[in-house]
């Protein structure tokens, strides 16, 4: 901890020296062949993480080509299912390192090299990385080509430029806001203050109407929900950053600048979670949790939490830019109440006081929680019990999503191979990788709520979208889609006349997009379909097929 300590301080010394250094304009070229439009913007609050780079608009369509954004070499590839999907990144010779994800595919000797890599490896979820003179690569030359892969909401280029970093180029970097460095993009649109909020501690926070005063108890925060947008691109994107000014003195400051990637999921912390969950509204908050410290934000009087005189009134003046300085302001007058309900902490036998920088281990005859130190951002006072096989974990005073994993064991009153620990939300069963150690089921989990047992014994299913044995084949991608319902898909393969082949999934369909262009042969042919749910269970099924 003392390694993630001293990192968190590094990232510190970088942002606070970001600005006064110069960086390299433009040295990188726009990577689309059409103007920048952006349909998110960088170290926009996504949903458990700051967005980290600019989702560049492709016109709706995927295969648009990508261009190298400056001379170097290709560093890696890596191709998941989740997340960025098919991601390329570039390193210059100026130590940056440009990423590019989302893609429908790669150009030139690459994409052979990636196919390669995908039937040495037999798998389609690959991380490859390349020396400097296996695939050096000119400002402009055609690269990879746009699409929509991973967990992609539609067409689009993610593009990002990064700093520094470890061999595999993601943990320990930081990645830096694109347009910083002077891609030609136009704005003239101002930002949008959509809500402003003031919380007592402890209390219901009060929302800034029209009369643009509000009267509540000291100790309070404040929260500023605003939004950005510009020619060519989306409506409610996110700002580049937010002041408050409390009678006339900087009290916070927000600047989406350059992020620590390695801490992306701290966003959690900024905003007002349980809202932002609800309303998909981004509130963020001047109150700084302890464990959620960063160079994003900036509070000149410690913990960004107001304690003001009683019966006194404050002027609160917030201002909200974009990446070109366009501006948007909103005052209002904070008034303090003369008196506040003392807050009583609730003495529960059941609430178990939790400091955020240590370890934190319940060993109970039927459950078990074990938390690393920084699972919580704050101290907190965690709720965990156990009440006919259902098992909670909340944390009472922040309800945040744990920063970390950490494990829930339940204890196995049956011992039975297809059990999994599984989460309620809302309607339907969230099911977990589960092991079975000294008498207790046993996840790790990234999420607070309600934890139980439960048997997966239903195998995955498998549905030929594109094809059958009564028809002839046609075309070179034979579609299959997969489900599971409850552990989830964990292993696949597919195997065409007994030789294994690559099967693309999109995640987002369930659908395997099997490749047979060149492989098929004249007459009869067979495909194997194989796929493994997390709980163990197997389907096998296999088609005969004729060209």
């Amino acid at each position: 901890m003392k390694r993630i300590i001293a990192l968190f301080f590094t990232f510190y010394l970088f942002a606070f020296t970001l600005s006064a250094q110069q960086l390299p304009q433009g040295y990188f070229r726009n990577p689309l062949g059409m103007d920048i439009g952006l349909s998110a913007t960088f170290a926009e609050i996504r949903t458990g993480h700051f967005h980290a780079g600019i989702d560049m608009r492709t016109g709706g369509a995927v295969g648009q080509p990508v261009y190298a954004a400056a001379d170097g070499y290709v560093a890696k590839v890596s191709i998941s299912p989740w997340g960025g999907g098919k991601i390329l990144y570039i390193k210059h010779p100026n130590g940056y390192t440009t990423v590019y994800m989302h893609l429908n595919g790669y150009a030139g000797p690459l994409a052979k090299a990636v196919l390669d890599e995908h039937y040495a490896r037999r798998s389609y979820t690959i991380s490859k990385l390349f020396a400097p003179g296996e695939f050096p690569v000119k400002q402009g030359q055609v690269v990879a080509y746009s699409g929509n892969t991973g967990g992609s909401g539609g067409p689009h280029l993610h593009f990002e430029v990064r700093r520094g970093g470890a061999a595999d180029l993601h943990t320990h970097s930081t990645t830096i806001n694109p347009l910083r460095f002077g891609l030609p993009y136009k704005d003239s649109v101002k930002p949008t203050i959509r809500g402003l909020r003031v919380y007592p501690v402890g209390g219901a926070p009060v929302q800034v109407g029209k009369e643009n005063s509000v009267t509540v108890a000291s100790p309070c925060y404040i929260g500023v929900y605003a939004t950005d947008a510009a020619e060519g691109s989306t409506a409610k994107n996110g700002p580049d950053r937010v002041e408050v000014y409390v009678d006339g003195t900087l009290f916070y400051a927000y600047s989406t600048e350059a992020l620590p990637v390695d801490s992306i999921r701290l966003s959690n912390a900024l905003i007002d979670y349980p809202h932002y969950a609800t309303h998909r509204q981004a509130y963020l908050l001047t109150r700084l949790l302890p464990g959620a410290r960063g160079p994003w934000v900036r509070v000149p009087q410690g913990d960004g939490i107001l304690r003001l005189k009683p019966g006194t009134s404050h002027k609160v003046r917030v201002r909200v830019y974009d990446i070109k300085n366009n501006l948007a302001e909103q005052s209002f007058t904070l008034n303090v109440a003369t008196s506040a309900a003392e807050i009583q902490a609730s003495q529960a036998s059941n609430l178990h006081p939790v400091q955020y920088n240590r370890p934190f281990i319940i060993h109970h005859s039927s459950f078990i929680v074990d938390m690393p130190a920084y699972t919580l951002y704050a101290d907190d006072r965690l709720s965990a019990s156990e009440r006919g096989g259902v098992v909670t974990v909340e944390p009472t005073l922040n309800p945040i999503p744990p920063q970390l994993f950490y494990k829930v064991g339940i204890k196995a009153v049956k011992n039975h191979p297809r059990t999994v620990v599984v989460r309620r939300d809302g309607k339907r069963l969230v099911a977990y990788k589960t092991t079975l150690t000294d008498g207790y089921y046993i996840a790790s989990v990234r999420d607070f709520g309600t934890f139980t047992l439960a048997l997966d014994t239903v195998a995955p299913q498998v549905k030929p979208l594109n094809f059958s044995e009564a028809k002839p084949l046609k075309g070179n991608t034979l579609k299959v889609k997969i489900t599971d319902d409850l552990s989830g898909v964990e292993t696949y393969n597919c195997y065409l006349n007994g030789n294994w082949v690559l099967a693309e999934f999109d995640g987002k369909t369930a659908t395997l997009f099997i490749d047979v262009k060149g492989r098929l042969r004249t007459g009869s042919n067979e495909l194997r379909v194989e796929v493994t749910d997390g709980a163990g269970n197997v389907t096998d099924l296999t088609w005969r097929l004729n060209k």
